[in-house]
This record gives structure tokens, C-alpha cells and sequence, in this order.
């Protein structure tokens, strides 16, 4: 499937953009030309075998069926891919914010810690 790819949008104040990185979003144009190509290319397959074999319209239809269904195949499976690669990016996130509130609590706690063994050092 295509899809079109727009370079990161800088994040919030504090968090490096990275410039290499490009987000990929699904075009509604790619969908709906997997499903007529899968379609016009499965049926007229179909048509020739129907003029070949001599039989009037029984694999044409079987055709654009199978169009379709190939063409929301393509369509769910890059999806899925989308939907993986933004689960990927938000755990890395999570992870990101959770180590950062952790180095910071020990940070705090080594603080609080030093501020109790001296406290005439003030």
C-alpha cells in the first residue's frame, strides 16, 4: 500500500526532533485503489477465462470478488503495520517519561538523604 510520509512535527519544548524520522500515515487515495485495481485487474482475468473457456459471465464475477477481497487484505494488513509501528512508538515514550521520573526521584531522594546526614552543614 502507499502511503505518504511527513517528516516529524518538532515535540514539546525540551524533547529533540529527530530529523532522520519520517511518520508514516495511510492515504485514503492508496485504499481505494487497491480495491477498484484489485477488482478491474481479478475481473478482467476473469472476462479472459469467461472468453477463453467459452463460458458466459462465471469467472468474471468470481473475479471481482476475489479482487476485493485481495484488495482489503493489502488494506488490513498495512493498517495492522501502521497500528504496530504507533504502539512501538508510544511504548518508547512511556518508557522514556518513566525512566526520566525515576532518575528523578533518586535524584530527590539522594538530595533528602545527604540534607538529613548534615544538617548543620546549612
Amino acid at each position: 500500500m502507499s502511503s505518504t510520509q511527513k517528516p516529524n512535527p518538532p515535540g514539546p519544548p525540551g524533547e529533540k526532533a529527530s530529523p532522520g524520522k519520517t511518520e508514516k500515515k495511510v492515504d485514503p487515495a492508496a485504499i481505494t485503489g487497491y480495491l477498484l485495481s484489485g477488482m478491474v485487474l481479478y475481473g478482467g482475468l476473469g472476462w479472459l477465462i469467461d472468453r477463453w473457456a467459452g463460458t458466459s459471465n462465471v469467472f468474471a464475477p468470481i473475479g471481482v470478488v476475489f479482487g476485493l477481497a485481495a484488495g482489503l487484505f493489502l488494506t488490513f494488513r498495512q493498517l495492522s503495520v501502521l497500528e504496530r509501528q504507533e504502539r512501538a512508538e508510544l511504548l518508547r515514550k512511556r518508557r522514556e517519561r518513566a525512566d526520566a521520573a525515576a532518575d528523578a526521584l533518586a535524584a530527590r531522594q539522594a538530595q533528602d538523604s545527604q540534607d538529613q546526614q548534615d544538617p548543620h552543614d546549612r
